[in-house]
């Protein structure tokens, strides 16, 4: 074990010598160098301990070898499973704020980790502010890495939450992932050949394809990854876990249908409520204005307060109607400045027919 534990120790010093060091471990190609050592040996107790050790005992003589040696571990507990690799980041992550990719390090071990989803969004909004940021050493913007990881986070959210994704600023959150990935696959293809992009970046535009509804594009996307999978002893189960993406992708789209049946069942409910309340209102309306309309002989004077009175009855109308549209689920402007509208050709009826009616009765005086 102390081989593996030395060959480990001696590639970590070759990469302390990088030019630029503070910029290059910023970078994908850094990532990547870090994979190829982790992918390499196997990870147990005994070899956790020693890297551990040497991160503790660099720490104040040689901040670089300490940081190579700890994202080492990092990449070795997430590619293993070994491990909470979420404390692992919470025990070192003040040691090491110097260096910028530590947040993005702090992402995939929330990603691995963290599943309640108010601390997920939050960590959604902050990486969000890092794809923002311009800084001279880091360009979280063109890291494919980071743009992924971000990704696959949204999707984590929204699958967690179904319901939020109809909310505006979320729809805008989805559709900034899309873009997101969308540049990931753009850089990986620029630099390795379109079948050479990393499948799961396939895998995560997939997800958020059928998160905002378009489930064949989705699938497609999915299915893809699977091809891209590359022949290695978990091939199988890598296939089986991205094939549990599409059985996600049909109970989603349920999920979505079975909420535009309610929909549709609430808009027939609240018709069915506006039309018994006119029909209720109408009918006590003209009930009791039946005897006093009798009791009335002149026609003009007549004919004014029939008008008044309709126009009561449209305000009455309007604002009953307004009243529904506001309690149940059929949230529409168009409906509640209808009513409105209903409300205002009412009032203006009611009052016009009262300026006609104090005319004629000036007009008679004045005879």
């Amino acid at each position: 074990m102390n081989n593996i534990f030395e060959e480990i120790l001696a590639k970590a010093k070759q990469l302390e010598n990088i030019e630029n060091f503070e910029i290059a471990v910023n970078y994908r190609d850094f990532e990547m160098a870090i994979t190829s050592i982790a992918s390499s040996y196997k990870l147990d107790e005994e070899l956790k301990s020693n890297l551990l050790e040497t991160i503790n005992n660099e720490l104040e003589r040689n901040e670089k070898l300490a940081f190579i040696v700890f994202f080492i571990l990092f990449t070795m507990s997430r590619r293993q499973n070994f491990g909470n690799i979420l404390d692992l980041v919470n025990d070192y992550e003040t040691y090491f704020k110097k260096f910028e990719i530590i947040k993005h390090i702090r992402l995939m071990a929330v990603l691995v980790k963290l599943t309640n989803t108010k601390k997920i969004y939050r960590e959604i909004l902050n990486a969000k502010i890092l794809l923002e940021k311009k800084s001279e050493n880091s360009n979280f913007a063109n890291h494919v890495g980071f743009l992924n990881a971000f990704s696959a986070l949204i999707c984590k959210y929204f699958e967690y939450e179904l319901d939020e994704r109809k909310d505006q600023d979320n729809q805008k959150l989805l559709n900034l992932a899309l873009i997101c990935i969308n540049k990931a696959i753009k850089i990986e293809t620029h630099e390795k050949g379109i079948d050479n992009v990393y499948n799961k970046f396939y895998l995560n535009r997939g997800r958020i394809l059928i998160l905002l509804g378009q489930y064949v594009k989705g699938e497609e996307d999915i299915l893809k990854s699977i091809e891209l999978l590359p022949y290695s002893v978990d091939r199988e189960s890598k296939i089986n876990e991205y094939n549990q993406y599409l059985v996600k992708s049909s109970i989603i789209h349920a999920y979505d249908l079975n909420e535009t049946k309610v929909d549709d069942l609430d808009r027939i409910k609240v018709s069915n409520y506006k039309s018994i309340a006119l029909m209720t209102t109408l009918l006590g309306f003209l009930l009791g204005s039946i005897n006093i309309f009798t009791t009335i002989s002149d026609r003009f004077t007549l004919l004014c307060l029939m008008l008044g009175y309709c126009g009561l009855l449209l305000v009455l109308v309007g604002t009953i109607l307004l009243g529904f549209s506001l309690n149940f689920k059929e949230h529409k402007k168009r409906l509640y400045v209808y009513d409105v509208l209903l409300i205002l050709l009412g009032a203006l009826i009611f009052v016009g027919t009262m300026i006609l009616i104090n005319w004629g009765w000036l007009y008679e005086i004045n005879c």
